[in-house]
């Protein structure tokens, strides 16, 4: 039985259902000649004849009975363990693990649990800040999908950009500076409520091979020192609720600063000094290409980017 193989089991357990040698090669697509070849191989090896001729084709013998309920239910089992794997959202149970950290938590996620929670109520999510390095988080199974900055990443994370940001000034709308058109040089020298760094969860690089900023791990993009700091936060969201209730200033993202402006008495300055768009991504691990819930879960984000 050493040299037995899978070809030899499709064409017994297609001679079991059709009884022709010429309807067993147009479906295997094989020759007669090959399918002939097979039976007789596996007539050798089981040392029976298995099929003989009769007046309705070829009819099985007690051996060939006996083993091909066995062949078939194995080579079924074959398929299904082979083919393509099948989720369902609906019916799926399931648990993510997503890292991100405040910006993405404001922007992203409540409109997430809101679709999984219409589309797959089984499912839940988890979300873990950014407290080490993510792509070591990605390469221990620790989460399934981190979103963060676009940068340059060892071929095994693959990278899904969702949209771009950049970084403004916004104020009070009672602040003094939002009366006409700003200027730069006063909002420069204004108060100004510090976003301390985080631990980045991949520091992306500019071209110049300088850190470039990302929207959770900003300090200040405009390198010119100010002399007052009334508070240090370390997200946009609690920078802005400060601005709305004080004369300070602050440099948050730009799609921050909109949602914000909605429930705050906020309003946005000036686009901030030296600014460039940070391209903002989906990060996950090449492992998981074949995995079809995780292909799910990337196209819902990306339709919540979207919109």
């Amino acid at each position: 039985m050493s040299d037995l193989d899978l070809n030899l089991l499709r064409v017994f357990d297609a001679l079991m259902e059709l009884r022709s040698v010429t309807r067993v090669a147009q479906r295997l697509g094989l020759t007669q000649s090959a399918v002939s070849h097979a039976l007789g191989r596996l007539r050798r090896m089981l040392d029976d004849p298995l099929f003989v001729r009769g007046p309705r084709g070829l009819q099985p013998s007690a051996r060939a009975e006996q083993i091909a309920p066995g062949i078939s239910v194995s080579l079924q089992q074959l398929r299904d363990a082979l083919a393509p794997a099948r989720f369902t959202p609906a019916t799926a149970v399931r648990s993510f693990t997503l890292a991100a950290g405040a910006y993405f938590c404001r922007l992203i996620v409540p409109g997430l649990v809101e679709q999984l929670r219409h589309e797959a109520p089984q499912i839940s999510l988890r979300v873990v800040p950014l407290i080490e390095d993510g792509a070591a988080m990605l390469d221990r199974g620790i989460i399934d999908l981190a979103l963060g900055a676009v940068q340059t990443l060892p071929s095994r994370f693959v990278i899904e950009p969702l949209f771009d940001d950049d970084m403004v000034w916004i104020a009070a709308r009672t602040n003094p500076l939002a009366s006409g058109k700003p200027d730069p040089a006063l909002v420069l020298r204004a108060p100004r409520i510090r976003i301390a760094t985080q631990r980045p969860f991949l520091t992306p690089r500019s071209p110049d091979g300088e850190a470039a900023p990302s929207p959770d791990q900003f300090v200040e993009w405009d390198p010119q020192p100010v002399e007052h700091a009334p508070a240090t936060v370390y997200d946009s969201q609690t920078a802005a609720a400060i601005i709305a209730r004080t004369d300070a200033v602050a440099c948050v993202p730009r799609r921050i600063a909109e949602r914000e402006k909605l429930r705050e008495d906020i309003l946005i300055l000036m686009p901030a000094a030296r600014s460039q768009m940070i391209s903002l991504a989906m990060i996950w691990h090449g492992r998981h290409r074949s995995d079809p819930a995780l292909t799910w879960l990337r196209a819902l984000l990306l339709r919540i980017a979207e919109a």
